[in-house]
């Protein structure tokens, strides 16, 4: 497995160390060391830009709200394996079409690899959203359930472990093989107040999902499928991102902590 080591910061410019080991992912100014998937080039980060009062990374920032507005996702240069993310976001007024109507949606990608110019690239999600825990599985954009919490498996050649009764995340069941598993747990913060999510990843064994200090999701053995004949293998490293999809957000102190593999 290849180790990534994270370059220093007077070659990136974009990390700086902090006094607890974890290392800032965005420093407040600008989107350097991030891409855009929809990007067309240099300076260009698609729906993304820099709210400098909020200090934060902001999706669709001054975007009439209804209009019709792309989905986009921000991933990182760099690629991780065994780390630790902790990141806040807050949910802003704006939603836009083609899900003006639905909850509020975005989502934590990691993992990532391959096209990186995709819509939706292959990975793993922690899902980020305003709907209830209790909300069923809807129907249709204006009934789509957004969770904080859920974990989707994006990439039909992917697929992780997860202990669930049904399709709910039960840390008391046994592991089973499933794509998108819906937790009834973690309890958002009420609109325009900050969300507080850790994301703890081990290579291609585990991953920890934790709203407001409360574990809510672990998923286990990350797996990429070869329907060739050939040997399957562990999905244990890629790159990190922030999503926009249809819902104005914003994400500030995002820092990473890189631990050894097991």
């Amino acid at each position: 497995m290849k180790k990534i080591i994270l370059l220093p910061i007077l070659m990136t410019g974009i990390l700086s160390a902090n006094a607890n080991g974890f290392e800032s992912l965005f420093n407040g100014e600008d989107l350097i060391g991030w891409t855009a998937a929809s990007s067309q080039g240099p300076g260009d980060w698609g729906v993304f830009s820099v709210n400098e009062k909020e200090q934060a990374i902001h999706a669709y920032a001054g975007m009439e709200d209804g209009s019709q507005q792309i989905s986009d996702w921000l991933h990182t240069d760099l690629e991780y394996s065994y780390y630790i993310l902790r990141l806040e976001y807050k949910w802003m007024d704006n939603r836009f079409a083609p899900f003006a109507e639905s909850d509020r949606d975005s989502g934590i990608l990691f993992h990532i690899h391959g096209d990186l110019k995709a819509a939706l690239p292959n990975c793993l999600e922690m899902q980020l959203g305003d709907s209830p825990g209790d909300k069923p599985r809807g129907v249709g954009k204006s009934d789509k359930r957004c969770h904080t919490g859920d974990l989707f498996v994006i990439g039909s050649r992917l697929q992780t472990s997860t202990p669930r009764d049904g399709i709910f995340y039960n840390p008391d069941k046994s592991p089973q093989i499933g794509r998108h598993v819906m937790t009834q747990l973690g309890v958002e913060r009420p609109r325009g107040e900050w969300n507080e999510v850790e994301l703890r990843v081990y290579g291609s064994e585990k991953a920890t999902f934790i709203l407001n200090n409360e574990v809510v999701l672990e998923t286990f053995d990350f797996v990429r499928l070869n329907r060739k004949g050939g040997t399957d293998e562990p999905l244990d490293e890629g790159h990190i991102a922030v999503q926009a999809e249809g819902s104005e957000v914003l994400f500030r102190n995002i820092r990473i902590q890189e631990i050894p593999g097991f």
